[in-house]
């Protein structure tokens, strides 16, 4: 018999003397590190002459890695004393019939060849995660090893102290899973480790080369599930991928910060983090109107005529006839000139000349190298020309580099339109749409941008990745998604879920289509853990979801309050109703209408506007629904919630998207009759 407390102690001894090891190696490699910078400083005329520079180079970069490791190993060591492992299965295999007691964690812990807890992303962790009591088996390459879970023991581990276990025969005791999701949330996103269900970490551990793309409503871990599978991808291919291996496309700088915890509570450094519209501000060189702006003008002026081009924009349709139009009457506007060049004179006079008449530049770049974007056409055609000078002698393979650009240039004045601005007003008034200059791109509009720059000209710089997460899918255009292919060739997840788009209605053929255009297979999570039954089945049938399940958390009912002093009711809510919430959010329509609330409730009580990502450190926030997206608070307040304020399709999506925010409380105001959306609350009247 196993006395969890006697051995929850010994091993958190052992950790503590493997983190004072740790800081006494990170010690030394420091100072080795050190002392070779100077060496080199001090000696690099002596180093350079015997040719023992990059030698020298190497070593440094050696204790430079190994710096690294040791500091990340410190890190991981130091969550492990906090909370050395967080659960226990006791495994029966049918062949030797060994009884295993298996200790599970955010990490491995040996000491003197014997193992204390494994990693959770190990193969044989996997069992907790997906097997109850009985007959269960995991797989070490092709190997596959059955037996019995005969115990299953469920930890809850603080500051190295052993507060409580439970057994169970359940994949995740349904007491612990309450007691995770009852807490008041965090600033930060947390790591799941501990509560990830089954049908997530067949994601978290999908082995085949499928790229995927999860369809989660609002609440399914979706975000969390993707950083979890980066982790794994960390743990199974520890020696080819590193952290700044793997890129996530986040939706704004604010969800980036929240989401930065994940990975380091897990022991890991963090991604390459960027957004889609960062990229395109490189490659264009131009500002780019935010998300946030846009749908601020679709949701107080919304015209049909301004969502007729928001829908049209966010079709594969539209994506298609900008390919036909820059692979046809576009690139058909080519015209080469005959090009000739001196190569030598004699004294009486006679030339020689290299030529490129017009038809074999006009046969190269239509024919020979048809299928190809433009600037690949040219690059090539280039390189060719310029090959011709080099096989003459008349220029060195150096010289070569050079010949080779001026060729582009000259090739590229072929073009009569070679301004992206101006084919993009092309293309828009061929379809009907009317372009006025603008010092930022639009954000409808800046992929299509992107395909055109990289269309003519290719891409400036490289985003190399061996791993791609998109987040926030439903918010990013079919031309988005295709800058996404030409960009990263590597494997990808992609998340989303299309009932959260505000601007647009997206369908399931929609989703196949991607999966489809993308490669991935399309997989759907229809749980939410995120807020009380109560909440989530109100969102859910203000959208008219069926096939949603709840976990059995309980708690009130969303409520709508009509009074005539929104402003002083609101603070009479987080003051008397959330007194115990630790986070919660104002969420309004627009970012106009959150800047007014912010001012008139700032004179009454403390609060923030959330505008960066450290305002999110404050307990009462004012935001937008745009912003809000993807994070999650204690306790939600919708002020203005009027009918004549939400009243179409837009509006209903706002309201939905800024409901399924809320974990434990959320609260309608308004100051005439309520919104025909949020019928199903109860309503109180002040």
């Amino acid at each position: 018999m196993i006395n969890e407390k006697t051995r929850l102690k010994q091993v958190v001894e052992i950790l503590k003397q493997k983190l004072k090891e740790n800081k006494s190696q990170t010690k030394s490699y420091q100072e080795q590190l050190k002392a070779g910078i100077k060496s080199q400083a001090e000696n690099y005329n002596e180093i350079s002459r015997g040719n023992d520079l990059s030698n020298s180079f190497t070593q440094l970069e050696l204790l430079e890695d190994g710096l690294e490791e040791k500091q990340l190993e410190e890190k991981r060591l130091k969550l492990q004393v906090n909370s050395p492992y967080f659960a226990r299965i006791d495994f029966l295999t049918d062949n030797n019939k060994t009884l295993q007691h298996i200790y599970i964690g955010i990490g491995s812990i040996i000491n003197n060849k014997t193992l204390y807890a494994i990693d959770w992303r190990a193969p044989v962790a996997s069992m907790y995660y997906d097997y109850n009591l009985g007959d269960a088996q995991y797989k070490i390459e092709d190997v596959v090893y059955r037996g019995t879970i005969e115990l299953k023991r469920q930890f809850k581990i603080e500051n190295g102290t052993l507060i409580s276990f439970f057994d169970t025969d359940l994949t995740i005791n349904d007491d612990i899973l309450q007691d995770i999701l009852s807490n008041n949330v965090s600033v930060k996103m947390k790591q799941i480790v501990s509560s990830i269900q089954k049908e997530q970490n067949a994601i978290v551990r999908n082995d085949t080369n499928e790229n995927m793309l999860v369809q989660g409503i609002a609440g399914s871990g979706k975000t969390s599930i993707a950083l979890h599978r980066a982790a794994y991808l960390l743990y199974k291919h520890r020696k080819t991928i590193k952290s700044n291996d793997i890129t996530i496309i986040s939706p704004n700088n604010i969800f980036s910060s929240y989401i930065s915890e994940v990975l380091p509570q897990l022991g890991e450094n963090n991604l390459v983090e960027t957004t889609f519209a960062q990229i395109v501000r490189i490659e264009l060189k131009k500002s780019v109107e935010s998300r946030e702006e846009m749908l601020d003008e679709i949701a107080t002026t919304p015209t049909q005529d301004k969502l007729n081009e928001v829908s049209y924009k966010s079709s594969y349709e539209y994506l298609d006839d900008l390919l036909r139009f820059l692979k046809g009457p576009y690139v058909e506007t080519f015209s080469p000139q005959n090009l000739s060049y001196v190569v030598s004179e004699t004294l009486d006079g006679e030339r020689e000349t290299i030529d490129f008449p017009a038809e074999q530049t006009k046969e190269l770049f239509f024919k020979t190298f048809k299928g190809f974007d433009i600037y690949e056409r040219i690059n090539k055609i280039a390189w060719q020309y310029a090959k011709y000078f080099t096989e003459r002698r008349h220029y060195s393979k150096e010289q070569n580099k050079g010949l080779i650009e001026r060729f582009k240039k000259i090739l590229y004045r072929f073009l009569p339109v070679r301004d992206v601005e101006k084919v993009f007003e092309i293309f828009m008034a061929r379809e009907g749409y009317e372009c006025k200059s603008t010092k930022s791109i639009k954000y409808m509009d800046k992929g299509t941008w992107l395909l055109i720059k990289h269309y003519i000209y290719g891409k400036e710089h490289e985003y190399s990745a061996k791993y791609l997460i998109i987040d926030e899918m439903q918010d990013f255009t079919p031309v988005d998604i295709y800058m996404f292919k030409k960009i990263w060739t590597c494997p990808m997840i992609v998340v989303g879920d299309v009932y959260q788009c505000i601007e647009k209605n997206v369908t399931d053929e929609y989703l196949n289509i991607t999966a489809d255009f993308l490669g991935c297979k399309l997989l759907k999570l229809n749980k939410t853990y995120r807020s009380t039954k109560e909440i989530a089945k109100f969102a859910s049938d203000m959208v008219g979801l069926n096939n949603i399940e709840f976990v059995n958390r309980s708690g009130k009912e969303p409520k709508v309050i009509v009074t005539d002093n929104q402003i002083q009711e609101i603070k009479n809510i987080i003051e008397n109703e959330c007194q115990n919430r630790e986070h919660i959010a104002i969420i309004c329509k627009c970012q106009k209408e959150a800047h007014n609330l912010y001012n008139s409730l700032k004179t009454i009580m403390e609060c923030k506007l959330l505008v960066e990502p450290e305002d999110y450190d404050n307990r009462v926030l004012i935001t937008s629904c745009a912003t809000a997206k993807g994070i999650e608070f204690d306790a939600v307040i919708i002020p203005n919630c009027d009918q004549s304020n939400y009243k179409n399709a837009i509006d209903k999506n706002i309201i939905y998207v800024s409901s399924t925010r809320a974990l434990h409380e959320l609260f309608f105001t308004c100051s005439s009759t309520p919104s025909r959306f949020i019928k199903g609350a109860i309503v109180e009247k002040k």
